[in-house]
């Protein structure tokens, strides 16, 4: 069996959760204003701004990838190839720590932003399926404390979800009979800085 990546991840938890994960609970949480001019650093595919889309935002919508999809413009977050103050929003959801300079990423975001714009950063949190990674035998380190605009969502595995997922996250399950169903807890981190 291959490893899944992000995307088989992503729709795997999708399905369980019963929305798409991680677009629409940040979405949902933003209230972003529908006329925003919104970039998305990190956009791989352009799934969050196709969700925004969908939503009816009528704003200009943008987004980078150093490997870009279909209407992704191809870009470094180090180094955006934007204007000071061009953006209302700019989000970098679970790219942060992908990155080999986070501290420029950081500060090209918020050079791009516009006053009274935020920045919106997001990853996944100590809680995110802790769980599944405690069957591997991971350290139960007490979480960190969450913040105001993180995201919590229980999702019920089952026993092939485990499995897959567990891999995926490098977590050895050492044959372990799994129950029935496993019931965590999707987290996303969200920090918003607004300028």
């Amino acid at each position: 069996m291959s490893l899944p990546g992000w995307k088989e991840r992503d729709a795997r938890l999708s399905r369980r959760l019963g929305w798409g994960w991680p677009e629409e609970p940040l979405l949902d949480a933003l209230n972003l204003s529908p006329t925003a001019r919104v970039l998305d650093v990190g956009a791989a595919d352009g799934r969050l701004l196709r969700a925004l889309k969908a939503r009816g935002h009528e704003g200009g919508v943008f987004g980078l990838d150093p490997e870009p999809g279909f209407g992704i413009q191809r870009g470094v977050a180090e180094r955006l190839p934007f204007p000071a103050a061009s953006f209302d929003a700019v989000l970098l959801v679970r790219v942060l720590a992908h990155l080999p300079g986070p501290a420029r990423a950081l500060a090209e975001a918020r050079r791009v932003l516009r006053p009274g714009g935020q920045l919106v950063v997001a990853a996944q949190g100590d809680w995110h399926l802790a769980r599944l990674r405690g069957l591997g035998g991971a350290p139960s380190e007490p979480p960190s404390p969450p913040t105001e605009a993180d995201l919590f969502f229980p999702v019920v595995l089952m026993p092939e979800d485990v499995r897959v997922l567990a891999a995926s996250y490098g977590v050895s399950l050492g044959g372990r009979d799994l129950t029935p169903s496993l019931t965590d807890t999707l987290h996303l981190r969200v920090e918003v800085e607004r300028r």
